[in-house]
Formats: C-alpha cells, sequence, structure tokens
C-alpha cells in the first residue's frame, strides 16, 4: 500500500511539473484559445471497490490560465475553489462512486490522472475523459491484485492554437 501511495505522489510531481512546462513559455502569445474548450473527467467505480480490502485510487485533475493562475472546476456539479491540483482517493471512491470533474474555463494547460491498483479484492473502473465536448479516450478496466496497476495520465495544452 506504501509503494503504491509513494507511485501517486510522483504521478502528481509529474502532473504539477508537466502543467509547468505547458504553461511557460517565452513566446508574449499565451493567451488561452477558445478553440477546445473545457475538460471533462468521469470516473466510476463498482460497488466491489473496498479499501479495507485493498482497494486504491487516485484521481487528480488541475489547469491554469494563461498567466499560470489555477482555475475552478465543478465536482459533481458543485464548483470548488480554485486550486493547483483537485486529488481524489479511495475514501471518497469506497463502496462504488462516480465521480464527474469539470474544468469551468478555457484553459491554457490542463491535466488529469487515474492511479489505481488493488492488494485484494478486485474492482472495475470506468473512466471518459472529453475535451471541448468531444470524447478524447474512455474504456473500463478490471483492477486485480497481482496487476501492475493502472495508470492513465492525460495532458492538455491551448498554448499557441
Amino acid at each position: 500500500m506504501q509503494i503504491m501511495k509513494i507511485k501517486s505522489m510522483y504521478l502528481v510531481v509529474l502532473t504539477l511539473v508537466t502543467l509547468a512546462f505547458v504553461g511557460c513559455s517565452k513566446d508574449d502569445d499565451n493567451t488561452p484559445s477558445d478553440g477546445k474548450g473545457k475538460v471533462k473527467l468521469t470516473v466510476t467505480t463498482s460497488s466491489s471497490f473496498d479499501k479495507t480490502k485493498g482497494a486504491n485510487i487516485q484521481v487528480s485533475v488541475g489547469s491554469h490560465d494563461g498567466n499560470a493562475n489555477p482555475q475552478k472546476w465543478k465536482v459533481n456539479g458543485q464548483e470548488l475553489a480554485a486550486k493547483t491540483v483537485y486529488m481524489y482517493s479511495e475514501d471518497d471512491f469506497q463502496g462504488g462512486k462516480t465521480f464527474t470533474f469539470e474544468s469551468l474555463d478555457s484553459y491554457l494547460g490542463a491535466s488529469a490522472s487515474i492511479t489505481a491498483m488493488t492488494t485484494g479484492a478486485a474492482y472495475t473502473l470506468t473512466y471518459k475523459i472529453e475535451e471541448g465536448g468531444k470524447v478524447h479516450d474512455e474504456g473500463t478496466v478490471e483492477v486485480r491484485s497481482g496487476n501492475n496497476p493502472v495508470s492513465l495520465p492525460w495532458n492538455f495544452s491551448n498554448y499557441g492554437k
């Protein structure tokens, strides 16, 4: 379990570094384009998701504007205060839950990631990520003990578009 938390923290650091590189440039034109719009990630765990039986998941999302300011997101329809990264974990998904993460504004850089594993009971993970109202990626994964952790990172940029 400790190894998964360490891997999750590496993924968060990678996400933050990616956001920094996407958002920083010597070019003066760092205005987000409305061309791609917003990002929406939907994540569902099956009812067999049980953290007391080794189920683990980390979901993170974040975006920034052309001035590197963090942007607000809605989670399950509730608007949250602007943060660099929003993180959800096994406590939030206990018993099988669906979370929908939506960026509120056009972004300069955005990222989302899911890391999932289990050391015990298997569960199903379903995800869909959309950009500008179009499906970018979707799937269903059976998360089983003994398998490699599921790692699904996405990065988006509106820089220079």
